[in-house]
């Protein structure tokens, strides 16, 4: 049974009383014991070096200066500091941080020292102007001009930078009388810069890479003379030497040019009997353009078969990329020039070249193709009165065009002609010097001979890199053979030689022919005197003792001064004799010899 405990009401009120007062008492108590939680930091730098940052409308300068404690740098703000800034940053690193927060609000900062300052992004140009120092550097040209690197350079330079070339060459080769004995200097090729550093980085990089070793092509030129018959009337017809493999093009230069350059012509197959010239009246003729690509001498040897060819020059010119070159093989025609002014008349010597011309100019794609372009020229120059002066009169023959080939082909120019008169004139003697009768008793033959000019150039890129390549493979192999012509290891070598001598004449030996043994060891004394050996073979041949070897003399004089009388000292020349190698050790030890068992030595 269960006993329930009942309070009256006078009973119930201290109680609870009492439980209020110990409430109201415990409360604080558990409030001091808890701790509080406190909110991250706006602005965290880690061990790293990287900055966190989560913040809203927060002010700048605050922000900056939580950032200085936070990373340890000192950050000056200017007085015109001021906005709000709301950003989350996460993993960054202290500059990135604080450009962000300041680039868009319109400020910069300028670091100097160990102190970044603070300002508006209009000041921080002349600011950093302000505390920047110009800078004179001096740039050395191999290859570029000095003027058109003062052109590429002045993009470049700052407000208050400059430049200036140095080292300019003055055209021709002539020399002039008037400028000699001036103080002039061959400087090399130079340009002085002046500008703030950073530009004179930014110019550095861009003239190291204008400023490099330009490529240089060989172009060896051949002129051919052909003598015009009936038989080739409209010029030569390449055609028939069609087992080579040779391109033509018969028509005008520039549809020749365009045909080779748009590869509207295959490069790999002849063409062969495209053309009539020479066979046909109403073949076609004129300027002919190809391209030989299997061995030109094999053409010209063709060629020669075909007409009558004389091989006019040869010259081989090496040029630059993009530089001109000229040939000239002819005459200088001289006429008197006559300059008149007001006060004075003036009259100089010029003159006029005639002959054969030929100018070209390389231009290499970067597939090693070699652009060509040619201007041949063909011009003959007589003499003339005009108006009481003589002056020259030419008569020219000129094509340009451009031929695009591979690098080692042979270019093929023809179709240009000139004639020659030949006089010949036969008289009776005595006779045909009378006058007016003696027309009767002479005579005057005039012929003409119709010639065809041909012009073939081979331009070859020359590669530096592989030029250089070869040079020291070819120092690699002189050196090769220095050091196995000291070691006898070379056929032609004195060691070698030597030895096959003394191998044949043991050889011989052995056989019983003693002339020819003896011819033999002759032959290796005359090559190496000093052969103990070879010398007594030479005596047991010959019968008789030759002093053609003999101990050194400083030896001979201690040995005689040691020795108690003359019967010791030869006791002792004997002995040493006996240490000598035998003749099987010395003669049979050349490339291939083989050791004979017995050799008859001298008793």
């Amino acid at each position: 049974m269960r006993t329930m405990k009942s309070f009256t009401p006078n009973q119930t009120g201290p109680l609870a009383v009492l439980s209020l007062l110990l409430l109201l008492v415990t409360t604080p108590v558990v409030g001091q014991d808890a701790d509080p939680e406190t909110p991250d930091a706006p602005v965290e730098v880690t061990s790293y070096g990287t900055v966190d940052m989560a913040v809203q409308d927060a002010d700048l300068v605050q922000l900056l200066e939580m950032l200085s404690i936070q990373g340890q740098r000192n950050i000056i703000a200017g007085r015109d500091v001021s906005a709000t800034v709301t950003a989350n940053l996460y993993d960054v690193t202290f500059e990135e941080a604080l450009d962000a927060i300041l680039r868009v609000n319109g400020y910069g900062y300028v670091e100097e020292g160990n102190f970044i300052y603070v300002y508006p992004s209009d000041q921080i140009d002349a600011i950093k102007e302000s505390l920047r120092s110009l800078e004179t550097r001096i740039f050395e040209l191999y290859y570029l001009n000095a003027d058109d690197a003062t052109e590429v350079v002045a993009p470049l330079l700052s407000e208050a930078g400059n430049a200036v070339p140095l080292g300019a060459v003055e055209e021709g080769f002539n020399p002039d009388e008037i400028k000699n004995g001036t103080d002039s200097y061959a400087f090399t090729a130079k340009i002085v810069v002046t500008d703030y550093p950073d530009r004179l980085e930014e110019i550095a990089e861009v003239l190291g890479s204008l400023d490099v070793s330009p490529k240089q092509v060989m172009v060896e030129a051949t002129i051919l003379q052909t003598k015009v018959d009936e038989n080739n009337a409209f010029g030569v017809d390449f055609s028939i030497v069609s087992h080579l493999n040779f391109e033509q093009i018969v028509g005008g230069p520039l549809a020749a040019a365009t045909g080779l350059i748009n590869g509207g012509i295959s490069t790999d197959n002849a063409i062969a009997g495209t053309s009539t010239v020479g066979k046909s009246v109403t073949g076609n003729g004129g300027f002919k353009v190809g391209v030989v690509k299997d061995d030109f001498g094999i053409f010209l040897r063709a060629l020669d078969k075909v007409t009558d060819v004389t091989v006019v020059a040869r010259p081989k010119v090496m040029c630059l990329n993009r530089q001109r070159a000229e040939i000239l093989v002819g005459e200088r025609l001289g006429y008197l020039s006559t300059t008149q002014t007001e006060t004075s008349t003036t009259q100089t010597v010029e003159f006029l070249d005639t002959g054969i011309h030929l100018m070209f100019r390389p231009f290499i794609t970067p597939n090693d193709m070699i652009r060509m372009e040619l201007y041949p020229r063909l011009s003959s120059g007589t003499y003339q009165n005009l108006e009481n002066f003589t002056v020259p009169k030419e008569d020219a023959h000129e094509i340009f065009t451009n031929v695009r080939v591979k690098d080692g082909e042979t270019i093929v120019l023809g179709g240009l002609f000139k004639e020659q008169t030949q006089m010949d004139r036969e008289q009776v003697p005595i006779l045909g010097d009378i006058p007016v009768m003696g027309s009767a008793f002479r005579g005057q033959d005039d012929r003409i001979e119709r010639v065809e000019i041909i012009f073939l150039l081979t331009p070859t890129i020359i590669a530096d890199e592989r030029l250089w390549e070869m040079g020291e493979d070819g120092l690699e192999i002189v050196d090769t053979v220095r050091v196995g012509s000291r070691a006898g290891l070379l056929p032609f070598s004195r060691d070698q030689i030597t030895a096959d001598y003394n191998r044949d004449a043991i050889e011989a030996y052995r056989s019983g022919d003693l002339e020819l043994a003896l011819y033999y060891t002759n032959n290796s004394l005359r090559t190496s005197s000093i052969q103990p050996e070879m010398i007594r073979l030479r005596d047991s041949l010959t019968g008789s003792t030759r002093t053609g070897w003999e101990r050194s003399i400083n030896q001979r004089l201690i040995d005689r001064e040691l020795a108690p009388d003359s019967s010791d000292k030869r006791d002792g020349n004997a002995a040493a004799e006996e240490d000598l190698p035998t003749l099987e050790e010395t003669a049979g030890s050349g490339f291939g010899a083989t050791p004979i068992s017995a050799v008859g030595t001298k008793e």
